[in-house]
């Protein structure tokens, strides 16, 4: 959506200036937000300043407020100092909600019957690239054929996302059916719709399964769009919502000893299931039941919060919530590991040897590439409020 940039008017308040555009909108400026923001203090977004909120005098105000010859916003303050700013700068940083608001998220809800985007491995920094992205951004996963089999096809895919994350697991996790189980995904069972790492304070980002070897028989991929079960479950059932999004939880991984590919570890970490972002729209999913820690509800809530989870996992494990589908040797999915929940289906030994890589990027290396490319290509959606995930 473009910028609001005419200012008809700019007037002093008991509290800062009050800023009148030519669309109707009303910007409400504290003095001590302007002069902390004055351009003459650095550049924040390079974290380079020169200036500290403990020099600000929390009785400061606004003596004067106009336009410059050159059509700048000009502000006096009580101390002396004088800032000036463009009209560009200050729609684009209004802190007001409805300004707040003006990128909304380009989400499309995945349910059965809606295909994820599906494209070859793209070359860095190439459109294609970007295409890339924004399909997992917007859809929750996109599936990448002709991903080269040996370890580097692994990593060049990873690297188009962002830093490998590294964990007690290693870089990347080979998962493969062992004689001697530590894992259950190293079983032939079937592995209901979840996201990874619940117990990490922040769990992984982006996440990606590479198909080394396919099961000839089951072994089929599973996935849930949690933030679309989310908002059916708000509009059907809000007081469930809430409580989901209200009560942490506990989610725990106790290791004892290492094992091979994995450190000895014991991860706790308390969280909503469903967290918002400040403008209460869903941000993240953190759901594995495997995981989950003895329930430390308050007891005048527990009942109500065990039938709100039971919804929620009804709807979780719905089939027409899933997508089904067969991943193919070559194949891999890149998908969003706080939206997009992934399971399987059983397999046996009778369908052959089934071998997938996995490893994860963290969010913010994921969002900070996205923007970049939005940019590099001139394309939209470089302002689009991106969730920020589940943050216990």
């Amino acid at each position: 959506m473009e910028l609001e940039t005419t200012i008809t008017s700019v007037d002093t308040t008991d509290t800062g200036v009050l800023i009148r555009w030519s669309s109707g909108h009303r910007s409400r400026l504290h003095a001590l937000w302007l002069r902390d923001n004055c351009p003459s203090g650095g550049d924040r977004e390079k974290a380079f300043r020169t200036f500290s909120v403990v020099d600000l005098n929390p009785d400061l105000f606004v003596i004067e407020a106009g336009f410059t010859d050159d059509g700048d916003v000009s502000i006096e303050y009580s101390d002396g100092h004088v800032s000036v700013f463009d009209p560009a700068w200050l729609a684009a940083n209004d802190p007001e909600p409805v300004a707040r608001r003006r990128e909304p998220r380009r989400i499309t809800h995945v349910r059965a019957g809606v295909d994820i985007p599906r494209m070859a491995l793209p070359d860095p920094r190439s459109l294609a690239h970007l295409e890339l992205l924004n399909a997992v951004a917007e859809y929750g996963a996109v599936l990448v054929d002709d991903v080269p089999l040996e370890p580097l096809g692994t990593e060049a895919l990873a690297a188009l996302i962002g830093r490998v994350r590294e964990t007690d697991f290693g870089r990347i996790f080979d998962i493969v059916v062992e004689p001697d189980v530590w894992e259950f995904s190293q079983t032939g069972l079937a592995l209901d719709p979840h996201t990874d790492d619940p117990y990490r304070y922040t769990p992984s980002g982006t996440s990606l399964l590479h198909c080394i070897d396919a099961s000839s028989a089951g072994g089929d991929t599973i996935l849930v769009d949690g933030f679309a079960v989310a908002s059916q479950l708000e509009e059907d059932d809000p007081d469930a919502f809430d409580l989901l999004t209200e009560v942490s939880v506990p989610f725990v991984r106790h290791r004892p000893e290492s094992v091979d590919q994995g450190e000895d570890v014991h991860l706790v970490a308390h969280a909503p299931i469903i967290s918002l972002d400040r403008d209460r729209e869903v941000a993240g999913i953190r759901f594995h039941e495997r995981s989950m820690g003895t329930l430390d509800v308050d007891p005048s809530q527990m009942g109500d919060y065990y039938r709100a989870l039971i919804e929620f996992a009804k709807r979780i494990n719905d089939p027409m919530s899933a997508l089904q589908f067969r991943l193919e040797s070559g194949q891999a999915i890149v998908y969003d590991n706080q939206r997009m929940l992934h399971g399987r289906t059983a397999f046996g030994p009778e369908g052959g040897r089934r071998h997938l890589r996995l490893c994860t990027i963290d969010r913010d290396q994921f969002h900070s590439r996205l923007r970049r490319l939005r940019a590099d290509h001139d394309r939209p959606g470089v302002d689009e409020r991106l969730p920020s995930g589940s943050l216990s």
